[in-house]
């Protein structure tokens, strides 16, 4: 073998190490960046899954909360009023004054009795197996009692699995309502539920009100929108809020993944 041959036979060898420590440098870089994708993806999953039990131990703190609440209001506060309207209205009245004044406290007693029973049925009532749809009119329909109108469109079930998820959705569109009800003046209020053809769910709620300038209130948000926009970043969802002279408009769309979380 002369020198130009073996000259070659080195080049060709070189060239062969080369590919081979290029491929192999590749294939290490391959791996590597498969299974930090794969520990990136364990990490969220953990984080999710971390989140989504740490939302149920609150809600299910809060239901216990609101159900030791509710029967606090009813057997101890609601018992004494009780009393305090029975012994009021067996007092011997003196005088014509005398016996306005008894009625007057045995009637606003009265009010605040059924205020306290509407309350605590309210605190004491378990909603976790109603589903969206059952939740939103249960709110229209006691709006309906302030004087204003109430409209509730459904074209979806609001099929969300789990509660923590359906009851984010439904408190949102609530603090919406109450919201509206409170600072809008408006004589009209709407709710519509749908879903979009990629199956995310869409929840819109509207009012007839005055409005109110989003430039001032997302400089320092009160605490109803500061709410809304905490829940829907946990949701992950979309949270569009529009207003104007004639009316407030709210849009919130959840990702069609988070309707299946179980």
């Amino acid at each position: 073998m002369d020198g130009s041959e073996e000259g070659l036979l080195l080049i060709a060898t070189t060239m062969i190490a080369l590919i081979a420590f290029a491929v192999t440098v590749l294939a290490v870089m391959l791996i590597y960046r498969k299974r930090k994708l794969e520990h990136q993806s364990d990490i969220r999953s953990m984080m999710e899954k971390f989140e989504r039990e740490l939302l149920q131990t609150q809600l299910e703190v809060q239901k216990q909360t609101m159900h030791s609440i509710g029967r606090e209001i009813h057997d101890n506060v609601g018992q004494k009023l009780t009393l305090a309207k029975i012994i009021t209205q067996q007092l011997q009245p003196w005088d014509a004054r005398s016996e306005e004044k008894i009625q007057t406290i045995a009637s606003t007693v009265d009010e605040s009795l059924a205020s306290l029973r509407q309350l605590s049925t309210r605190l004491a009532s378990d909603d976790a197996d109603k589903s969206l749809e059952q939740l939103l009119q249960a709110e229209c329909n006691r709006l309906k009692n302030a004087e204003v109108r109430v409209e509730l469109s459904c074209q979806s079930d609001g099929d969300i699995q789990s509660p923590s998820i359906r009851s984010f959705v439904f408190r949102i569109v609530q603090e919406f309502l109450q919201n509206s009800l409170k600072h809008s003046e408006c004589s009209c209020l709407g709710v519509q539920l749908y879903k979009t053809r990629t199956g995310e769910l869409v929840v819109k709620a509207f009012d007839n009100g005055r409005g109110f300038v989003l430039e001032n209130a997302s400089g320092s948000p009160g605490n109803g929108l500061r709410n809304m926009k905490n829940r829907a970043a946990f949701l992950k969802a979309s949270l569009q809020i529009t207003s104007n002279a004639t009316g407030t408009t709210m849009q919130l769309t959840v990702p069609a993944h988070k309707l299946k979380t179980p």
